[in-house]
């Protein structure tokens, strides 16, 4: 089964994502219980009129069906009010007050109490906005003489060693990477020093830790939205910038440009190097006023339309209505958008099912029969949209479908690929046998694609996000994602020479985005504790749900086997879905922490029919 995926844009839509596990030959097994019936969904995209919300859909690979919902950004905060240091405090206290103050530093007082802490030149030297660690559980502190540590501090110097089970890491651009979970523990080191008697830090590393119970009160998820290549869809590059000053930053970074790591998928826009000319970013009765430097006027007229919606968008969470106030030495440009018409809007998105031989298409209460193919028992991968699809047969050979479901042929020169994908309007995508590679095929154009910064590494799975600008690859650590070049027709002409990391669970071989900013995927089957006589209980599959790149969060899948995943839609309602070992569809809508509901659960007589 496949997958393509809705796009909506809200900066902190919280959605869900799944990701599903098991090595190919499982998948395959899976599916032969399925009396023939493999799911499929697929994406109709189209980027138009504005939009604010995305909602994608997907199948999971086994369990009961849940419905799900979008939450909107997050506007509710708990504001700390942290207390400077006590009189008299051990060092031990006075590094555990720093921690104590450093969200609220982040999230409001510009670190005004915890830069108390520390003596007056570790605080003029101290840069708490560089980075930031996200840690789980509870820090560990400790008090150690220099000689203990090998600190080439004085004799007689004190320093506190802080144990922490660090998560996640921010960059200098709100750029979030996971740590891997090895169980091994990052210690920081705060050297002290007596400052009017009183015990202080004197040396300590730049950035800031912040648990990940504060995280998300203290950094704001935002969508710097970036034009892609062609010009034709807007991109959310996703960050985690401050509470404190989210907007500035997100316009310092709109104005950089998009994220390493989606290379040539984006286009630069502010080729004159614009930059704000007041480093804040005021609002005023509600209405943002973003001042730029005069290199604005040396743009040509279609960069300086596209540079002020792309800021509308991102300070705006993705509406393009919002408002705000554009000025360029003195000049006014706030509504040189207005006839922009690139916007977000969550496309409709196609579910279907292949059952023994025949496509069915679960987008309303009463599935439908599309078409019937010649029969391809013990399928191992479908993806289909209105426009047709493909299938992955039983002996490994990827097969076109018509849109009334007959074949049009081989695929990719009669290639064996192990895994296939729908992608941005009908595309399909496909893994090399070896993992090493990709082919894709658009519009009747066929194309094998290296990765070469891939190493030894292999390819699990694929899934394309809505714009069609982004890739995210299940790797056999982990899942990272990479930008997507495309031609003049918007066919994908090459992956950009970097990617970014987006988990570090193994064995993932299901994914879907449930919509333009969440990814949900699913890992293989896990034996449990093994019994008393040594023999090994019932397995398990987990799925996890994250905002790509961010942290993630666990996603509930049916108690039933899941063989496949995908987004789309199901009687006017986003959903995600997935197809168990049964040949039962369940799906859920609205929030992904819903119920379980069957989407179809007789997938084989219906085909029949």
């Amino acid at each position: 089964m496949t997958d393509n995926a809705g796009n909506g844009t809200t900066a902190a839509a919280a959605c869900a994502a799944t990701a599903a596990t098991g090595t190919r030959a499982r998948l395959a097994r899976m599916l032969r219980r399925v009396a023939r019936a493999a799911a499929v969904v697929s994406v109709v995209a189209a980027v138009s009129a504005a939009g604010a919300c995305s909602s994608p859909i997907g199948l999971p690979v086994g369990g009961g069906v849940q419905a799900f919902s979008s939450v909107e950004q997050q506007t509710q905060r708990v504001y700390t009010n942290p207390e400077g240091p006590a009189a008299d405090d051990q060092p031990e206290g006075i590094v555990e007050g720093f921690f104590n103050a450093m969200p609220a530093g982040v999230q409001s007082d510009g670190y005004r109490v915890a830069r108390q802490f520390l003596t007056s030149q570790a605080s003029e030297q101290w840069k708490g906005d560089l980075s930031a660690i996200i840690y789980d559980g509870t820090p560990n502190f400790t008090r150690k003489a220099t000689a203990q540590t090998g600190s080439p501090e004085a004799s007689g110097g004190i320093v506190v060693e802080v144990e922490l089970n660090v998560v996640g890491r921010l960059d200098s651009h709100g750029l979030y990477t996971p740590e891997p979970s090895n169980g091994s523990a990052t210690v920081l080191t705060y050297a002290m020093a007596q400052s009017g008697g009183q015990w202080r830090i004197s040396r300590l590393p730049d950035g800031v830790a912040v648990s990940s119970a504060d995280f998300e009160q203290v950094f704001r998820q935002v969508s710097v939205y970036q034009l892609d290549a062609a010009g034709k869809h807007l991109v959310p590059d996703v960050r985690w910038l401050s509470w404190r000053n989210w907007r500035t930053q997100a316009v310092r970074e709109v104005l950089d440009g998009g994220s390493a790591w989606l290379g040539d998928a984006v286009r630069d826009v502010n080729t004159t190097k614009t930059a704000l000319a007041v480093d804040s970013v005021p609002v005023t009765d509600g209405k943002p006023h973003v001042q730029l430097t005069g290199e604005f006027l040396r743009l040509d007229q279609e960069s300086r339309v596209a540079l002020v919606h792309l800021i509308r968008l991102t300070l705006g969470d993705g509406v393009s209505s919002a408002q705000v106030q554009v000025s360029v030495d003195g000049g006014d440009y706030s509504t040189i958008d207005s006839g922009f018409d690139l916007d977000n809007e969550q496309p409709n998105v196609g579910l279907y099912t292949l059952t023994d031989g025949r496509v069915v298409s679960l987008g309303s209460s009463s599935p439908l029969r599309v078409g019937e193919t010649d029969g391809y028992p013990d399928a191992r991968g479908f993806a289909f949209s209105q426009d047709g699809g493909a299938v992955l047969r039983a002996d490994g050979v990827v097969e076109c479908l018509k849109a009334d479901a007959s074949s049009c042929g081989v695929m990719f020169s009669g290639a064996r690929p192990s895994f296939i994908s729908g992608g941005l309007d009908g595309e399909i995508w496909a893994v090399s046998d070896g993992g090493h590679s990709l082919y894709v095929s658009r519009g009747g154009v066929e194309r094998h694609l290296s990765v070469g910064w891939l190493g030894a590494e292999s390819i699990r799975a694929v899934t394309v996000s809505p714009e069609g600008a982004r890739l995210a690859l299940a790797l056999d650590d982990g899942v990272v994602m990479v930008g997507v070049s495309r031609d003049d027709n918007l066919a994908p002409a090459g992956l950009s020479d970097q990617s970014t990391e987006i988990s570090r669970q193994r064995d993932v071989t299901m994914m879907t985005f449930y919509n333009d900013l969440n990814l949900i995927y699913i890992v293989g089957a896990e034996s449990q504790d093994s019994t008393a006589s040594g023999a090994a209980s019932a397995t398990r599959q987990r799925g996890y749900r994250q905002i790509a790149p961010g942290p993630a969060s666990d996603q509930r899948l049916p108690d039933s086997t899941v063989v496949s995943l995908a987004s789309g839609q199901i009687a006017l309602y986003r959903r995600l879905a997935v197809l168990d070992d049964l040949g039962v569809v369940r799906s859920v809508s609205g929030s992904l922490d819903g119920s379980w509901s069957i989407a179809d659960s007789q997938v084989t007589a219906l085909g029949a029919q």
